[in-house]
């Protein structure tokens, strides 16, 4: 069983209250726990166990319902004023379980029948730790997502200042991959980690040479195997810190191919990470329908075109389909449904910044002499 104890407790294990009228029941929830690791103190007073819980909170309690001076759900509800968020499980006889069920229903964390095993005993303490383990983390990550958007942001605008398309890309990217990832339902984290993978896809770039970054025509074979090391150069860069080790394996992986054709390290199928997966379709999309320094953006129809030919081969046909779901036909973002949408309702998203000018691109697209520079094929890898 593994646990970070909260702050909150400053304890090296994890401290279990428990609270029956019971006598030979404390002894046995003190040597299962106590076998188990915990550090666990016992009451048969409720009032006892609020001042107890006053003078240092506990990560657990554990109650009977029927108790005399205050039942299990007086003393849950006392408990949850001072800690919302604390797990409460209740301990319950045959006789009495449609109260436990309402104790569940008031949101008590589980529930234990008499008599029950050390086995049950163990299992319904580590769900209620786990529980209460990831909604701390996903507090951590919803204070953290903002530093690191911002983070992200300032590494894009230092590919951008080498690149100059590439950081409206990156910026694109992030939007168009996180409402992906909302569509296929992940959590508030993942949408997190897949739009700041958005952002920082290309940073490996910031190690690859101006002559091969910015060549307006075709690669070499040598400056092609140059250009690819940007994904694991990216990684590295990002993995050095433990809260980008999650987006580290997006950057890494994001040139993979769902039938195992991709780099760096021919991953298939749903070995590449979701993440990954996600962006291939974003920045294909992306890439497709934006001005680079060696083609014009293609029309949108060619786009889609290009797209539903390669799902199933270099895109996962599931992440493709729920693309489709985040992009029309004429290349606009399409509105999602109200409770997804929502969800994606906040401040710490940068919105896709108003178009270059006609005239910018132009001067992005010649040469020091005003020249037109040659056009490339649509794809570069990389």
């Amino acid at each position: 069983m593994t646990w970070e104890p909260g702050a909150r407790t400053r304890s090296a294990r994890p401290r279990v209250l428990c609270v029956d009228d019971e006598p030979v029941i404390l002894q046995v929830l003190r040597r299962l726990l106590e076998a188990q690791g915990f550090e666990t103190v016992t009451t048969n007073d409720p009032e006892a166990a609020v001042v107890a819980f006053d003078d240092r909170p506990f990560d657990v309690v554990i109650t009977d319902i029927h108790m005399p001076k205050m039942d299990g759900m007086t003393l849950m509800r006392t408990l949850r004023e001072r800690l919302p968020d604390l797990p409460v499980m209740v301990v319950t006889g045959h006789g009495t379980v449609d109260t436990a069920i309402q104790a569940l229903r008031e949101g008590a964390s589980g529930m234990l029948v008499k008599p029950f095993t050390g086995q049950e005993l163990l299992a319904e303490v580590s769900r209620a730790l786990a529980a209460t383990q990831m909604r701390h983390e996903a507090l951590q990550y919803r204070y953290l997502s903002p530093v690191l958007d911002s983070i992200a942001l300032t590494l894009s605008t230092a590919i951008e200042a080498r690149n100059l398309e590439t950081g409206e890309h990156c910026r694109q990217l992030g939007i168009l991959s996180e409402r992906v990832a909302a569509v296929l339902d992940q959590d508030e984290h993942q949408r997190m980690t897949v739009r700041i993978g958005g952002y920082l896809h290309d940073v490996g770039k910031i190690g690859i040479a101006d002559a091969i970054l910015l060549k307006p025509s075709g690669l070499t074979e040598e400056e092609m195997a140059e250009m690819r090391r940007h994904s694991e150069i990216g990684a590295a860069i990002l993995e050095v810190h433990e809260a980008m080790a999650d987006i580290a394996q997006i950057v890494r992986h994001h040139h993979e191919r769902w039938d195992g054709g991709g780099y760096p390290h021919g991953l298939k199928g749903t070995a590449i990470p979701l993440g990954a997966r996600i962006i291939a379709v974003a920045d294909s999309f992306s890439a497709m329908t934006s001005d680079r320094i060696y083609r014009r953006a293609l029309p949108i129809g060619r786009v889609w075109k290009e797209l539903r030919r390669n799902s199933g081969s270099e895109f996962d046909p599931e992440v493709f389909a729920a693309f489709e779901q985040v992009v029309d036909e004429e290349g606009n973002l399409k509105p999602l449904p109200g409770e997804i949408e929502a969800g994606l309702e906040s401040d710490m998203h940068v919105p896709i910044s108003t178009p270059i000018s006609p005239e910018e691109w132009q001067a992005r697209l010649t040469t020091p002499d005003g020249k037109e520079r040659p056009a490339a094929p649509w794809i570069r890898t990389g």
